[in-house]
């Protein structure tokens, strides 16, 4: 879940979107429960791809 994580925060900032509350959670949560079975970590990772895709599509 790391992995993920970190990739789409890189693509993130690659791109220059500002969602730094977005990516504090997402670390938090990844500090809290990095396994798959953390739904708010999952509902996290869906936001900072919808942004990723408004801003790429």
């Amino acid at each position: 879940m790391r992995d993920l994580v970190e990739n789409i925060i890189e693509k993130l900032n690659y791109f220059e979107i500002e969602c730094e509350d977005l990516k504090k959670d997402a670390y938090d949560e990844l500090d809290r429960n990095e396994f798959a079975d953390n739904q708010y970590l999952w509902a996290t990772i869906r936001r900072m791809a919808e942004l990723l895709e408004q801003y790429t599509a």
